[in-house]
């Protein structure tokens, strides 16, 4: 066997592997009698079946197969050994490569060509970029502070039944103001909420607890249906009922005070009003800024494509993502979206690349990576503060979670994009613009009617998908 290769020019590289008879024909054999063995023919007992015969049936097909395996195998040798930094896998030199009639010949030639990944000249600090930076606003920060007093009531439990209460009810079936015997019993939760009667909610109002009095749920509710769904399928909606209230339950709006604010950043010991403001506005642009920074990133991207120059074989790539589709993919529609869309992919996923290869702490490690699965699953919790039965719980799960393939893969992603995200940002000469959310938000607006025809956001997807199928 004899491989050689010659440049073809355009960062295209030409293989060829010249394999002989000797090189094929004691594996083919040794294929045929494994056949030999188990064939069961007319004429002949299981396993009796002449050489000849076999050879004369199977020797093409099973010649086929030995070649492929050698050539696949002649091939990946080479460019390991070489150390070929390549895009894509090679394909059939179409220009070279001649028809082979493995019937007949016994010396044959395979073609190749691969395409050469160019290489790449990345000057991070040198691309000037404008970005926004979302800082909350004095109406935004009230906002906030009123949705944290809505979600953070303080729970009491008050003697009588007022407007908004929720109750526990012990509930059973009554017929003439008095209980049923063996009749329908439970206890239930209420909510004064659900009571769409006057009459109904006068009679609870003011009610203490442990009072005792006829009640008709499906009158109340104005619908059957409704009181079903409280008291359960199996009641009968329509009865009234004896009830005693065992217990109200009452939300009452809390104070902005030090009992709230610990609630909310507990162990900051905040002290007042002021300091409590200013850790809600320093939380609030944490979330801006994990927001716009997917944003951010897509436009980083567009830029290093625009500005970091270099020529891709694109004859060769049309071809590789056709062949690479597995009939997915025509050539009419990779000649339709190849500049807008493909190359855009590919010229990132190089620059992505090259940018990993000069620095590899971008490189996710199976501990960062199980330690922001843990971060996924249980959003919010301080890891370090954990006891080890805990921990070790912890992470049994979600070494279970990094079994599946597919959610590790989709897990390492994001983390990959957050790593050159913050790297990208740290190392590009980055202008960045304080707006408000709204003003941010109005920007994206313009920006997508400025482009509705063509290209941004839809653009930035497309690369992101053609990264990925690159990546497989």
């Amino acid at each position: 066997m004899n491989i050689t290769q010659s440049s073809k020019g355009d960062q295209l590289v030409s293989i060829k592997i010249n394999v002989v008879k000797d090189d094929y024909e004691p594996k083919v054999n040794e294929s045929l009698k494994k056949i030999q063995h188990t064939a069961n023919m007319p004429g002949f007992r299981p396993g009796k079946v002449p050489f000849n015969m076999i050879k004369r049936l199977y020797g093409t097909s099973t010649k086929m197969e030995v070649l492929n395996d050698i050539v696949s195998e002649s091939l990946n040798k080479h460019i390991f050994d070489n150390k070929l930094d390549l895009l894509g896998y090679p394909l059939s030199d179409l220009e070279q490569q001649k028809p082979a009639d493995l019937e007949h010949e016994d010396d044959l030639e395979f073609c190749f060509e691969a395409a050469l990944r160019p290489e790449v000249k990345i000057e991070l600090e040198k691309i000037k970029m404008d970005a926004a930076k979302i800082v909350a606003t004095d109406k935004d920060i009230d906002g906030t502070i009123d949705n944290i007093i809505e979600r953070n009531p303080n729970i009491i439990h008050p003697e009588t039944v007022g407007e908004s209460d929720k109750l526990e009810l012990k509930i059973a079936e009554a017929e003439n103001g008095k209980e049923v015997e063996d009749g329908f019993k439970k206890g239930i939760y209420f909510h004064m909420d659900q009571v769409k009667e006057k009459k109904s909610k006068d009679l609870l109002l003011g009610k203490k607890v442990g009072e005792e009095f006829i009640f008709n749920f499906a009158k109340a509710m104005k619908s059957e249906d409704a009181a079903a769904k409280v008291l359960g399928e199996d009641a009968p909606a329509d009865s009234d009922f004896n009830i005693i209230i065992d217990d109200i339950t009452r939300e009452e709006k809390p104070e902005l005070n030090e009992e709230l604010f610990e609630k909310i950043f507990p162990g900051k010991e905040v002290k007042d009003l002021d300091t409590f403001k200013s850790l809600v506005k320093e939380e609030m642009e944490k979330q801006y800024t994990a927001e716009t920074d997917q944003y951010l990133f897509s436009k980083m991207i567009e830029k290093l494509i625009d500005e970091v120059k270099f020529d891709l074989p694109d004859a060769f790539l049309k071809r590789w993502i056709v062949e690479n589709s597995q009939g997915k993919i025509t050539t009419e529609e990779v000649e339709a979206n190849y500049d807008n869309d493909y190359a855009k992919g590919l010229r990132w996923q190089i620059i992505e690349d090259a940018i990993v290869k000069e620095n590899t702490d971008l490189v996710i490690q199976d501990d960062e990576l199980h330690q922001f699965i843990l971060k996924q699953i249980f959003p919010g919790i301080d890891y370090a503060t954990l006891d080890d039965d805990m921990k070790g719980r912890l992470d049994g799960i979600a070494k279970n979670m990094m079994k599946n393939e597919e959610q590790v893969n989709q897990a390492k992603n994001q983390l990959a994009d957050i790593k050159m995200t913050q790297f990208l940002k740290n190392k590009m000469k980055i202008k960045f613009k304080e707006t408000s959310y709204e003003g941010f938000i109005e920007s994206l607006k313009k920006g997508n009617e400025t482009k509705k025809d063509a290209k941004g956001t839809k653009e930035t997807k497309e690369v992101k998908e053609t990264k990925k199928t690159n990546k497989k």
